[in-house]
């Protein structure tokens, strides 16, 4: 009876196009707490196997060892240098004897990375393996989401209540993944989820990043834990993955749905019945 009274709660608010996203949250927070100390993050490779890649951070910054979170050293000024492996540890420019992977970490809010000229938010970590370097970018989920949902829908394809709905799926799916890592250095690959970067962030995006932050950190739980939630045509029903969660209708019954009137708590009770909203995070 509280879980059919909540998700009415719920539905309520979505109903209300006005309500401000600060308002939103701190409604959900009176239900629900906040399952993360810090917001969720996702680390993606987006270099494996590489001979070498050219590095470049234009601001201030900081420089870890990942395997004991040691703080190496500061720079306080940029630098654009190959990045490569060498018998005796990494090389960026200066060398780091005995060291063979470096986690690279702006220290300011204007400090921008690009790795071989695409930019990237977020930490930069860099592994020898082998002899080759590996990749991987660690950002927050809601900045992931806005890069790679913003190629996908372009503004006015599809209502704002089934842009909600597709955000809460693809957040609750990138922080499963990002919590049931397939390996301990990276949690997806840049190439398998259409991550670019914010290079090639589209500003035609709008829509969806608006969707993004209207429901920022909304996941779904089913069964009290998160799932891999997938809109069934957006891979034609050919995940091989039996803990991978399908949608129950399409994404066109969804913009029907919302063209209807439906908001995006009830296209989603829909899509993936037997599922509760909450929050990832709360800052409270």
């Amino acid at each position: 009876m509280k879980s059919k009274m909540c998700t009415a709660l719920v539905a309520f608010v979505f109903s209300i196009a006005s309500l401000q996203a600060s308002m939103l949250d701190d409604w959900i927070n009176y239900f629900w707490t906040g399952s993360s100390a810090k917001p969720p993050v996702i680390k993606i490779l987006i270099a494996h196997d590489q001979p070498g890649v050219v590095l470049e951070v234009k601001g201030k910054y900081k420089i870890f060892d990942p395997k004991n979170n040691g703080h190496i050293t500061t720079r306080y000024m940029g630098k654009r240098k190959f990045v490569q492996a060498q018998n005796d540890g990494l090389k960026w420019g200066e060398g780091f004897p005995g060291v063979h992977q470096i986690k690279i970490v702006p220290d300011d809010a204007e400090t921008v990375t690009l790795i071989d000229g695409v930019e990237y938010k977020g930490a930069i970590y860099v592994y020898d393996v082998g002899g080759s370097i590996s990749i991987v970018n660690e950002i927050n989920v809601e900045d992931f989401l806005k890069t790679t949902l913003a190629s996908q829908f372009e503004n006015g394809v599809l209502p704002e209540e089934a842009l909600s709905a597709i955000a809460i799926t693809a957040r609750t799916n990138a922080t499963y993944q990002a919590k049931n890592p397939k390996n301990t250095f990276w949690d997806v690959e840049a190439s398998k989820v259409g991550y670019e970067g914010q290079t090639h962030a589209h500003a035609q995006g709008y829509a969806i990043k608006k969707a993004i932050d209207k429901t920022r950190y909304m996941v779904m739980l089913k069964d009290q834990q998160l799932f891999p939630a997938v809109w069934g045509t957006a891979t034609g029903g050919k995940v091989n993955h039996e803990k991978v969660v399908f949608s129950r209708i399409t994404l066109f019954e969804a913009e029907e749905m919302a063209k209807s009137g439906s908001n995006a708590a009830q296209i989603l009770e829909k899509a993936f019945p037997e599922t509760l909203l909450r929050l990832s995070y709360s800052s409270s």
